[in-house]
């Protein structure tokens, strides 16, 4: 998938991705000042993956900087960054709002933040409820630095297919809920090994568009969001990201700012204006399918209509359909005429 924003990036700047494993969005040998950061070295991923078909384990990247604990302690020595690109990532962080601080103190001033998000609707995280602020600000305040167990069971539990045109057409399906005893035994599994302290990879948070704005709205009014939105892509129809853009800015942490005002109003707008929208794309394309079909059929029955009356029935049996026509004709006459 095309992510737009990569046209804007500027390849002298200093850039981030994290997590980029085989399919980083900026190369290094296309030129640009890139570095990779990830949670593992190199070798870690590749032995990680070394089993896994999906991913090509000759082209999983070379990573610079390993992060252990926080970004801002994990770079301390390092020259901040223009831009940072985390895509299908931020669903992976235990700790959300602690995230977009840490990373905030590792960007230049009005450097970027680049996020391409699933959308939770339309992946295998169908069934799952969207993460709330509550959760988010729990985690935070409480500094709870562990994995979070009950997110580890609600995935694997409700866990489906992988498919966004499946769950584009059929919004309402619970036709792949499936669970069985198999997987009821590997989700306790996998869950008692996330309560003694392993680390299972799933998705910690999940969000639709709607979802992660409100999110982001109620981080602002608590002053845990440094970062104004300047850019916003709905999810597209059949797709399942959608993609955000921010750019750092201090002064919206302090609520008597005029940038703090301001950056809600800025998502409220995009709340009002530009979400809700994915009944409306899918009627107009719906309307479209129905009106080729229409012009299909109205073709056939032309083409149909054509070849009756070429062919040698229709000749022969012209002088019968006019006899037959005339003889109506006498007989609405003349009830009219009765009338």
């Amino acid at each position: 998938m095309h992510r737009k924003w990569i046209n804007n990036i500027e390849p002298n700047k200093r850039i981030l991705e994290i997590g980029p494993l085989a399919w980083p969005n900026i190369q290094k040998q296309d030129g640009y000042n890139v570095f990779y950061a990830d949670i593992r070295s190199t070798n870690e991923i590749k032995e990680l993956y070394k089993n896994d078909v999906n991913v090509p384990n000759d082209k999983i990247v070379d990573i610079d900087y390993v992060i252990i604990g926080e970004y801002s302690e994990a770079l301390k020595n390092v020259e901040k960054f223009d831009y940072i690109i985390a895509t299908h990532v931020i669903e992976h962080v235990p700790q959300l709002i602690s995230f977009f601080l840490d990373i905030s103190n590792v960007m230049n001033p009005q450097g970027k933040l680049y996020l391409a998000i699933p959308d939770k609707r339309y992946c295998f995280d169908h069934f799952r409820a969207p993460t709330s602020f509550s959760e988010c600000y729990d985690i935070y305040y409480r500094k709870i630095n562990n994995f979070m167990p009950e997110q580890v069971l609600d995935q694997l539990l409700l866990h489906t297919i992988n498919d966004a045109s499946y769950w584009w057409k059929n919004t309402n399906s619970f036709e792949h809920l499936v669970i069985d005893k198999k997987k009821i035994e590997d989700v306790q599994k996998y869950y008692i090994q996330a309560l003694n302290g392993k680390y299972i990879d799933v998705h910690f948070s999940v969000f639709t568009p709607e979802s992660f704005l409100v999110l982001i709205f109620q981080m602002l009014c608590f002053n845990l969001f440094p970062f104004k939105c300047v850019e916003f892509e709905n999810t597209d129809l059949y797709d399942n990201e959608f993609n955000i853009v921010f750019e750092l800015n201090k002064n919206i942490l302090t609520e008597s700012h005029i940038d703090n005002k301001i950056e809600k109003e800025n998502i409220m707008n995009l709340l009002s204006n530009n979400l809700n929208n994915e009944y409306d794309k899918l009627m107009i394309e719906q309307l479209n399918n129905d009106l080729i079909k229409s012009k299909l059929t109205i073709e056939q029955l032309n083409n149909d209509l054509r070849n009756i009356q070429l062919s040698r029935s229709w000749r022969i049996t012209a002088p019968l359909r006019k006899v037959n026509s005339i003889l109506k004709n006498l007989k609405y006459g003349t009830s009219h005429n009765k009338q």
